[in-house]
């Protein structure tokens, strides 16, 4: 299924870029140029953010080449490479996309096709603004056209002040200047039916907690050793175990048998109270954002083994959790190095560190303080997204996009 999947996305991807290279015009309501990995997946929880208004709205992404468009990604989301700035290369880009509005994420600019838009009256954004792409010279500024190119833009958003500081140094005037933090991955709070988890917190008061989720079947052992190990510690320790594929259920239930693990199956509660079950098995991923909000303490899976990249942090720090990983997380390594330094997050190895640090962390005031952190991270994202979001559409309102 999943083989069939990325082929079908890939497929379609390529039929849509040939669609440009052929010269036929694709008109685009909003035009993004990304100039770090990190943007796409902001720019994606952007557009998820702009679909609920605009489930219509047309995007293209276009970056300078250092860039690479992930396998599978969004097949309906133009991409291009911007890879020449001659008078004829910007003509054919405006007049194959035409597009209504511009964010120009980062810096590292290039003036020729930010004056262009300008001269056909395109609104353009500067947002993500970052020192390093605002310094392209030794003097730690912008050469004469990069600075005309910055004015162009009607208002920036800077990532700190270091890049405030550079762009108002440049010319960009205060009132068109926003200190707005990083642009970053996130995805939607998940929800849950509370009844259920008043239930859970009911049956299981004072025991201490751990979510593994997403699991996949060859970290199994590993999982189950350190819960063993920890139990050693903390007697009452519960673990919620949630597979990463639903159809595994049957053989996750044969290796906690094989482990001698007591445990129910939810909604089974049985166990739970009088701390007979050390484990709940759930196995149904639409209910992750019952366990998250259940468990203190969260190891996302599919990142002890390789070949499957992680899940993304911010499903737990939306919830008010602690992170533990595994070292194969390619797919969000950006976002867990962030989380990490800002001591939200752990990695762990193998069954012993895993166990020491859902050890650790079963001292509430640990897991509260890793948890405070992932949250800030995490609102930090949305706070700067939903000033990007309300600015597109209050623009495509003025412009007249449906």
């Amino acid at each position: 299924m999943k083989p069939l999947l990325t082929s079908l996305l890939a497929r379609a991807s390529k039929s849509y870029s040939s669609v440009a290279t052929a010269g036929n015009a694709l008109a685009v309501d909003l035009w993004f140029h990304a100039t770090e990995p990190a943007h796409l997946p902001a720019f994606l929880q952007l557009r998820r953010a702009l679909r609920v208004e605009r489930p219509e709205i047309t995007c293209l992404i276009t970056t300078d080449g250092s860039v690479a468009r992930p396998e599978g990604f969004d097949p309906f989301i133009a991409w291009h490479v911007l890879e020449g700035d001659r008078p004829a290369d910007i003509s054919s880009f405006f007049e194959l996309f035409s597009p209504k509005l511009g964010l120009w994420a980062g810096g590292w600019l290039k003036p020729a096709f930010i004056t262009e838009a300008e001269v056909r009256a395109i609104p353009m954004f500067l947002i993500d603004a970052q020192a390093p792409g605002l310094q392209t010279s030794r003097w730690r500024g912008l050469g004469s056209s990069e600075k005309r190119a910055v004015l162009s833009f009607s208002s920036c958003f800077a990532r700190d002040a270091e890049a405030a500081s550079l762009l108002e140094r440049h010319g960009v005037a205060h009132d068109d200047l926003t200190i707005a933090g990083r642009m970053q991955e996130g995805i939607p709070v998940l929800p849950c039916n509370e009844t259920d988890l008043d239930e859970l917190r009911s049956a299981c008061t004072s025991r201490p907690v751990w979510l593994a989720a997403c699991v996949r079947q060859g970290e199994l052992d590993t999982i189950l050793q350190a819960h063993l190990l920890a139990s050693r510690t903390a007697h009452r320790l519960l673990l919620v175990l949630v597979p990463d594929d639903e159809d595994e259920a049957a053989a996750f239930k044969q290796a906690l048998i094989q482990h001698n693990l007591r445990f129910t199956a939810w909604p089974d509660v049985s166990g739970l109270a009088d701390e007979t079950a050390q484990v709940l098995l759930a196995d149904d991923p639409f209910e992750m954002g019952l366990w998250l909000r259940f468990s203190p303490v969260s190891f996302m899976g599919a990142s002890l083994v390789s070949g499957f990249g992680g899940h993304n942090p911010y499903a737990p720090a939306n919830l008010g959790s602690a992170i533990l990983y595994g070292p194969n997380v390619g797919r969000h390594l950006e976002s867990y190095s962030r989380f990490v330094n800002a001591g939200a997050a752990r990695i762990v190895r193998d069954a012993d560190t895993l166990a020491a640090a859902v050890t650790q962390l079963s001292a509430p005031d640990r897991a509260a303080q890793m948890a405070m952190a992932a949250w800030e991270i995490a609102t930090e994202g949305a706070s700067v997204t939903d000033k990007i979001t309300a600015l597109v559409h209050d623009v495509l309102d003025h412009l007249g996009v449906p």
